[in-house]
């Protein structure tokens, strides 16, 4: 019976009464209406209003960024030097210009002292010649020893050796032509025009157009965790869309002192136009990949203990379950546990629920479920 129905129903007898015992009369009528109304207030279990979600088993991947850039790859770059000392006569390329293969890279000339060496050398070998013959000659009148005929056989083996060995180094060339052997990339150019170099001294560098390279830097803490074979996704800095996959090569040993970095150099698996060495990239290493249910983060509890747990919707209950977290990424969680794929997983309006609780479901539970 309700405070209204009962004032209703004794307001007329409240009417005899006298005028000083009305007051203490409504008094009393509200205290039996509350006493009726507290054991039917009593029979309302507490429930929560929540959000679920379907429960879905996944990969989740943990990644680090980092940035760095395209080089072309060390192992393949060609230094174009001389054996011999040479004078620079025309340089036909530039810094960082594509060649193809057979292409003039540049010309040189032997220098006055090169070409003086070579004159000399051949000389020497028309005298050798010559000096056998003679005592060959002189032997057969028994005019020179075998000792004086083996001695002029050694120089004019000297004298050969001599000039293949400068013949070898190009001196027999008085201007040489060199090409590109392959596709690729000019890196650098030390040569200028009517520039003289030594013997050994590198005229320009040249980088094979394939199998480019990105290197990038890690945090040393995370270096530990990368390993050879790992594949990467690769974008531009410039434009995220542009993006190619990369299989990491290796993990250097050592933080680079300049930048506090480890570095970590990627094999492009592609070779594409806008990728172009010196151009800054960045790059997708993943870490480590857990396997288990996916959910998201702010479904996942802890109590005192730090022991992980969530809870499902057990038929309009909440139902708890512990788990273990197998790793976090943004915002989801991979978890394990005695879950029931069927039940629902609340995934907002967890704190307040106690085991066993009464569930509401909110609006859009059922499109959280979809997903």
């Amino acid at each position: 019976m309700s405070l209204h129905t009962f004032a209703t129903a004794t307001a007329p007898r409240l009417r005899d009464l006298p005028p000083g015992n009305t007051r203490w009369a409504l008094i009393l009528a509200a205290a039996l209406a509350a006493a009726t109304i507290a054991p039917a207030l009593a029979d309302v279990a507490p429930s929560a209003l929540v959000r679920m979600a379907a429960l879905q088993r996944g990969v989740l991947t943990r990644s680090v960024e980092a940035v760095g850039t395209v080089r072309t790859a060390s192992g393949g770059t060609l230094s174009v030097d001389f054996a011999r000392p040479v004078r620079v006569r025309r340089v036909l390329v530039r810094p960082g210009q594509g060649v193809r293969r057979d292409q003039v890279l540049l010309e040189v000339d032997n220098t006055p002292a090169g070409k003086a060496r070579y004159a000399q050398a051949r000389e020497a070998l028309r005298f050798a010649k010559a000096d056998l013959g003679r005592l060959l000659q002189l032997q057969s009148q028994q005019l020179a020893t075998q000792s004086q005929v083996d001695a002029a056989r050694k120089s004019l083996a000297d004298a050969r050796a001599t000039l293949a060995a400068q013949q070898a180094q190009g001196m027999d060339q008085a201007r040489e032509i060199v090409r590109a052997p392959f596709d690729g990339l000019v890196q650098s150019v030390q040569a200028t025009p009517g520039m003289q170099l030594a013997a050994g001294g590198t005229a320009l560098s040249l980088a094979p157009g394939a199998g480019l390279q990105a290197v990038v830097g890690v945090d040393p803490r995370q270096a530990s965790e990368l390993a050879p074979g790992t594949v990467a996704q690769l974008a531009s800095v410039f434009d995220p869309a542009q993006s190619v996959q990369a299989t990491v090569l290796d993990v250097a040993g050592r933080v680079d002192p300049a930048s506090g970095r480890v570095e970590v150099r990627l094999a492009l698996g592609a070779t594409l136009r806008w990728l172009l060495p010196g151009l800054a990239v960045q790059a997708s290493l993943p870490l480590h990949a857990w396997s288990g249910w996916l959910v998201p983060r702010q479904a996942v509890l802890r109590d005192a203990d730090g022991q992980a747990y969530v809870f499902q919707d057990d038929h309009g209950h909440a139902r708890r379950v512990a788990v273990r977290v197998e790793g976090d990424e943004g915002e989801r969680s991979a978890i394990s546990g005695a879950l029931q794929p069927a039940l629902p997983l609340v995934v907002l309006g967890n704190y307040e629920l106690k085991d066993g609780m009464a569930l509401r479901a909110g609006a859009d539970t059922a499109q959280g479920q979809a997903r």
